[in-house]
């Protein structure tokens, strides 16, 4: 079974589908406990679904709304007792493009699905979670599927710009998205800082926040 935290449609937040309509299916549990998690409820659990019960689900929301992305995330979707069910659903849904946000704790081994595309999340500092991440994962991301994010605070900026060095060497055309926790970084001073140092990244931002403000759920 797959514990569901929510299941809604959407405006994705964040890179590399920022803007798109997305059916936004949130898991719960997570391995991790970042400091600046806003997802505070991601061990919930309000509902169980079978692997044909979500396939359902997910082919229902893409027929009535065909542009829509898939976004998986949590909580951790990589968690490896639903990793390889996730993996077969994606499979078997072959038509529709699937976005996994996945915390980069946990070695990804499937790189084989076109319509996959890992959204990892590289953890600075700030997260307090920093020491989890795999580096191997950075080696296998594929150009034109996959990207790394990093949150970041003030207090990341200098241990980011190594990290984006770091990636660069392991993966040089990797996309690199820059994004800062809300509420704690200015997005004027996320972009000067970016322009300052000729960063090779894009920035990004949680759209949904400025859209539903002080909405935390099913947005």
């Amino acid at each position: 079974m797959l514990p569901i935290v929510e299941k809604f449609l959407s405006i994705s937040g964040e890179a590399p589908i920022i803007g798109f309509p997305s059916y936004i299916v949130r898991f719960s549990g997570c391995n991790l406990s970042c400091i600046y998690c806003d997802t505070m409820y991601k061990n919930e659990i309000n509902d169980n679904f079978t692997k044909e019960e979500l396939i359902d689900e997910i082919d229902n929301a893409v027929s009535d709304y065909p542009e829509v992305k898939v976004l998986f995330t949590g909580g951790e979707p990589m968690l490896p007792e639903r990793e390889s069910i996730i993996l077969e659903i994606i499979e078997e849904l072959d038509k529709v493009d699937f976005f996994i946000e996945t915390n980069g704790s946990i070695e990804l081994e499937n790189f084989i699905l076109s319509n996959c595309h890992y959204i990892v999340d590289w953890k600075s500092p700030s997260s307090g979670e920093n020491e989890s991440f795999c580096i191997e994962n950075i080696k296998n991301l594929r150009i034109n599927n996959d990207c790394i994010k990093f949150v970041i605070s003030r207090d990341d900026f200098e241990w980011v710009k190594e990290s984006i060095k770091i990636a660069i060497k392991l993966n040089p055309f990797i996309p690199i998205y820059l994004q800062a926790v809300y509420n704690k970084l200015e997005l004027n001073e996320l972009a000067d800082f970016i322009l300052k140092n000729r960063l090779p990244v894009k920035m990004s931002v949680q759209l949904h926040k400025y859209i539903w403000k002080n909405i935390e759920r099913g947005v």
